[in-house]
């Protein structure tokens, strides 16, 4: 009998605005989704945009695996932020980086937590201790939380990089996905 694959969450939060780059964090989740069965996104915040945002992870078919948690109370957020894999913050202007942002963003950084962020939410410290990366780019975004969680896996597991990231072939996960959405 094989064992059960220990879950691993992505934790964002931002508003529920275009501004939160939500969306776009939903769309780079879609192309890791089958890769990553063990992947769960957790997503603080709210805004006007909460319908859209459930509506396009069950369009994507991960509504099973996306937490909407609304807001929540700092202390709350330093836990979320103790049981991530990785904080994403995909934010697409300063508009949408909300209070607790920076709370989530400091807890990571004090626990060395690994974080993937754009500019826009970026801290100065990020750049020497996260990967920031241009805001609005699913693609990217993708590339870069699997290469965070392969090596997070490496450093925690002691699976090796090959292991975390296994494909059916010689083929990228990310290529893989593109191709079953042009098909």
């Amino acid at each position: 009998m094989t064992s059960p694959v220990a879950p691993r969450r992505l934790l964002c939060v931002a508003p529920l605005v275009p501004a939160g780059g939500v969306d776009t964090l939903l769309t780079a989740f879609g192309m890791l989704a089958d890769d990553q069965p063990e992947l769960a996104v957790q997503v603080v915040g709210t805004g006007p945009l909460a319908r859209v945002l459930h509506d396009q992870a069950a369009y994507l078919g991960l509504a099973e695996r996306v937490d909407f948690r609304g807001r929540l109370a700092a202390p709350a957020v330093r836990s979320a932020v103790h049981g991530c894999a990785v904080l994403v913050l995909p934010h697409r202007d300063d508009t949408g980086v909300l209070p607790a942002t920076g709370i989530a963003l400091r807890e990571a950084l004090a626990t060395a937590r690994p974080v993937v962020a754009t500019p826009l939410a970026a801290h100065p410290d990020l750049h020497d201790r996260g990967t920031v990366v241009p805001p609005g780019a699913p693609t990217l975004l993708a590339q870069t939380l699997q290469s965070v969680l392969s090596r997070t896996r490496a450093g925690v597991d002691g699976a090796g990089p090959a292991d975390a990231a296994r494909t059916d072939g010689d083929e990228h996960p990310l290529r893989r996905a593109w191709l079953r959405v042009l098909r």
